[in-house]
Order: structure tokens, then C-alpha cells, then sequence
């Protein structure tokens, strides 16, 4: 049957519980590394609530944490900004269950000290959003891998998100086109696997092409699927092996890749590609917001897509019964 897919920008614990309690069977989330060389779960290239653009892999761990501890004391949001439209937004999954205020006013002012330095970064000048917060704020604390596998049900499974910047994504995210040594960032985060995955069922994927390469090559035990924007609008990736659905195809193909994960678009738009895909051997799947939608989902199940991964895990889980996928 068709695997249900979450994609929540929070990253927490407290969010891959609702989603499994929604009827997600994966939850996806993105992991990075810390100065320290530790895993963790974080949306964005640049740790904006500390105020300034500085990437995750010049924080330390305790850093990390130290900013999570900021702006959302003990997991409770001391500060929301935004309305109710925020969490609609976000569909059927609530993430956010009601509970007393019992945080200080020195931690009130905390929060809000956070929210006012973020708002003069580039990703939040650019998004007026920090994709890893709900409004302004994350609504539990920062988590790290061997968090989430140690705590969340071993009957969710993961697809795990491997973020390592391409040269135009850190510059589009304010931040120096440098990183930790790509296959040091690899074998740390395996081997946390390696050592906390115990038999849950997990997926490995990446928009980077050497990322993918490299998770191939490393490991057999887990399936890696390429991301891909092929045929999303407006363009702005700059990586030619994502340039278009073929050459992507022809990628996977080359270095033994389970699959791909392409923008919904051109998928919706013609669904035949989710045959080629398949035709050759790999396993299709799609994301974006379009995947919100029944409809477009319907169309794509119809199709023979094999992973939807989708913000609205409720309403989504409920087209697929309705489908029998």
C-alpha cells in the first residue's frame, strides 16, 4: 500500500507523535550537524533566532539547544505570534495542545528578544517566516537524532532528510559557501543511525546529488531517494542533475538510487511521468504544498505514485482510505 508521508517544518518530537497519531506511517524530517559533529533536526541552514545568519555547522550542540531553551522554555511557546491561520494552515494536524502559561515574564521577554533579533536575518527578510517555527516561535525544543530514534515509536518510520548546502543555497541563505568534509557529515549521521535505528523502517534522501552518492555508497540497509525540483516554478535551483525529470531518472539510475522525490507540479500536470519514473526501475514519489489538496493527490494515486509527502496528514490519510492506498 501507498506509504502516508508528514512533513512538518518543526522538527520535534512532540510533532512526529501527532503525526503518527493522524495516521502518517513516515514522518519527514531534515537533519544537520553541529559544530560539535552532533545530528540534529533544523529546516534551515542558518540558526536565524540567535539574531544572526550563522549556519548550524557553527553552532555547537549546547548552542543549539541554548537557543531552543530561549525562545520556547521547558517545550511550551511563551510567545506566539500570528493567529489561529497559522496553525490552519497546517491542516488537521495540531501540533499544538493547549496548556497553562506558567512561564516567567523574564522568559516572555526572552522570546520576544529572539523574535525581534530574527526579523534582521536574510532567510526571515526574505520569507517573513522561519520555516522551523510555527508563527515565530517552535512549539517544543529543538530535538537531535538520536533524540527522535531513542523517543518516537518504532512503528514510524522516517524519511530522514540528509541537508548539506549546494554552493547557491548558501549563498541565497546569507551564509559562506563552506561545510563540514562531506564524508565526515555522512558517516557521523549513519552512524547514529548505525547505532539507535534499531528495526524501524527509514529512508534516506537529499536534494544534494553528492549527498545521495555518498548515503549509496556507504550503506545498503536503507533505500536513498534524490529530491528534485525538475519542473517547479519559478526556477531556481541551479543543480543541472535536477534540471529536469530525465536527467534526474538517469542520475538515480547511474548510482544506484532507490528512487526520487520530485516537486508535485509537473506530476499533477502531466501524470504519465510518474509511469516513466517507474518504468525504470525507481520508486516515485512527490512533495510540496500541491499535495495538500485531495484532489491532486487522488490524481497522483491514480497514477501509481508510491509516496506523497504532505503537510495535511489528516485530510490526506483519509483521501487514501478512501482510495484504498
Amino acid at each position: 500500500s501507498l506509504e502516508r508521508f508528514l512533513q512538518l517544518g518543526e522538527n520535534t518530537i512532540e510533532s512526529f507523535l501527532a503525526a503518527g497519531n493522524q495516521g502518517a506511517t513516515f514522518v519527514e524530517f531534515d537533519v544537520q550537524l553541529t559544530k560539535d559533529l552532533v545530528p540534529v533536526l533544523f529546516h534551515d541552514y542558518s540558526l536565524s533566532e540567535s539574531g544572526t545568519d550563522v549556519p548550524i555547522h557553527d553552532v555547537t550542540l549546547d548552542q543549539f539547544m541554548h537557543v531552543s531553551s530561549v525562545q520556547s522554555p521547558r517545550g511550551i511557546p511563551s510567545a506566539i505570534v500570528g493567529s489561529s491561520a497559522n496553525y490552519a494552515a497546517h491542516g488537521d494536524v495540531r501540533l499544538y495542545r493547549p496548556r497553562s502559561r506558567s512561564v516567567t515574564t523574564a522568559h516572555d521577554k526572552g522570546a520576544e528578544e529572539v523574535k525581534n533579533r530574527m526579523k534582521h536575518t536574510v532567510d526571515y527578510l526574505k520569507k517573513s517566516f522561519k520555516p522551523n517555527t510555527r508563527g515565530d516561535f517552535v512549539q517544543d525544543t529543538f530535538a537531535t537524532l538520536e533524540d527522535v530514534l531513542r523517543n518516537v515509536p518504532e512503528d514510524i518510520g522516517f524519511d530522514m532528510e540528509i541537508k548539506y548546502p549546494r554552493i547557491h543555497e548558501a549563498l541565497e541563505a546569507g551564509i559562506a559557501p563552506v561545510s563540514i568534509d562531506i564524508n565526515m557529515f555522512v558517516d557521523t549521521i549513519l552512524d547514529v543511525i548505525a547505532r539507535f535505528g534499531g528495526g524501524r523502517n527509514i529512508i534516506l534522501s537529499s536534494f544534494t546529488p553528492e549527498i545521495c552518492i555518498l548515503l549509496a555508497l556507504k550503506q545498503k540497509s536503507y533505500p536513498v531517494l534524490f529530491i528534485t525540483n525538475a519542473g517547479k516554478r519559478p526556477l531556481s535551483d541551479r543543480e543541472k542533475r535536477a534540471g529536469s525529470l530525465q536527467v534526474a531518472v538517469r542520475f538515480a539510475k547511474q548510482w544506484g538510487l532507490a528512487g526520487l522525490v520530485a516537486a508535485a507540479d509537473s506530476l499533477v500536470m502531466c501524470p504519465r511521468l510518474i509511469h516513466f519514473v517507474k518504468s525504470q526501475g525507481l520508486i516515485c514519489g512527490s512533495y510540496n504544498a500541491l499535495n495538500n489538496e485531495p484532489a491532486n493527490v487522488e490524481l497522483q494515486v491514480k497514477a501509481g505514485i508510491d509516496v506523497i509527502v504532505a503537510d495535511r496528514v489528516g485530510l490526506i490519510s483519509q483521501t487514501l482510505e478512501k482510495l484504498g492506498a
